[in-house]
């Protein structure tokens, strides 16, 4: 069934990047519409952290919070769907101007005047028996939003695979900083796991990168080579059992209180970003869209990016951030068109 609305914006993604930039429409009095089919990247998150005014907080008060704020101005709709397939065309009912159409899984169809991709990533998981069953309870890919309740535990590093190594090196440096402790041999309660052999004089890393971890190495976090054979749930303690296997086949059972590990990220709904034609780049961790700054822009005008598609430090705040500039990009972008149709309708121009 098509809509005969045309909103100002079509917002795909229900996330805090897709709501801020709800919210930033709802001050310019411009209409929305929000598709989210309600699958989040932080399912399974007790408290987001770091996020001002919210830290400790559930995320789901936090998004019912959104929700309520940006419910009272009346300008925002909403629509519990997966989004199958999104085109830029001519409207005529918008002066010939292109917009987007947006169609679903349930069959539905909407008109935008903008489009905004607001669908984030998924994590892709390593090949590791029982990583998917401790996520995220006691792995942690940012240590802004966990970590610090069980500062005093002790952590590891999962380096599996190791890739430029500037990620190991990061998180080991930042775990440090949460426990200062030493033991009485000079190592801390830190440890970088390799899964496999390792050897940081022939590794292809950069010399920055080289510093880093001697560095930390210095400071005392262990490199372990052993093979991971699994993580097991260690309850009644809080964290995690990390199975290891030597060379000579022998098996340790080892106890974390969290794991650190960022796993790589693909872009939901690619199949969309690439029918549209819109422009991607690589990051540390995957791909990204491209980004205009400081108005989260892309290639294809009226076409935007917010939340953690369309940024490389995924946080709760740079999704937010990146909501509200979105849509100071599209409040520009529809008032620029506006004024030429001002023009055009007074033979001005």
């Amino acid at each position: 069934m098509a809509s005969k609305t045309l909103f100002d914006t079509i917002i795909i993604g229900g996330g805090p990047g897709g709501l801020s930039t709800a919210l930033g429409l709802c001050r310019q009095s411009r209409t929305c519409l929000v598709i989210s089919h309600k699958v989040f990247r932080n399912d399974g998150i007790e408290a987001s952290h770091a996020v001002l005014g919210h830290d400790h907080t559930h995320p789901q008060e936090i998004w019912a919070k959104a929700r309520q704020q940006i419910d009272r101005y009346g300008t925002t709709s909403y629509a519990e769907d997966e989004v199958v397939s999104a085109k830029q065309e001519e409207l005529p009912q918008w002066n010939g101007h292109k917009g987007f159409l947006v169609r679903s899984k349930s069959g539905q169809s909407w008109l935008g005047k903008t489009l905004v991709l607001a669908m984030g990533v998924k994590d892709i998981f390593p090949q590791i028996e029982g990583y998917k069953e401790n996520w995220p309870r006691n792995i942690y890919q940012c240590l802004f939003c966990d970590g610090w309740e069980r500062r005093n535990t002790k952590k590891v590093v999962l380096a599996a695979p190791i890739g430029n190594g500037m990620v190991p090196a990061m998180m080991a440096s930042m775990s440090l900083g949460m426990d200062k402790e030493r033991a009485e041999d000079g190592s801390t309660k830190v440890t970088i796991l390799t899964d496999g052999p390792f050897n940081l004089e022939t590794a292809n890393f950069e010399p920055s990168v080289v510093r880093q971890l001697k560095a930390v190495m210095a400071r005392g976090v262990k490199i372990d080579q052993r093979k991971i054979v699994a993580l097991e749930d260690s309850e009644p303690l809080e964290g995690v059992n990390v199975r290891l296997k030597d060379e000579n086949g022998q098996e340790e059972k080892v106890h974390f209180g969290f794991i650190v590990h960022k796993p790589r990220t693909e872009l939901n709904g690619q199949d969309i970003i690439q029918d549209l034609g819109v422009e991607t780049e690589k990051t540390p961790h995957g791909d990204a869209v491209k980004v205009i700054a400081p108005f989260q822009g892309t290639n294809i005008p009226g076409l935007f990016a917010a939340g953690d598609s369309g940024v490389q430090m995924t946080h709760v705040t740079t999704a937010m951030a990146s909501g509200v500039s979105a849509a100071g990009g599209i409040v520009h972008y529809l008032s620029r068109l506006d004024d030429g149709d001002a023009l055009a309708a007074a033979g001005l121009e």
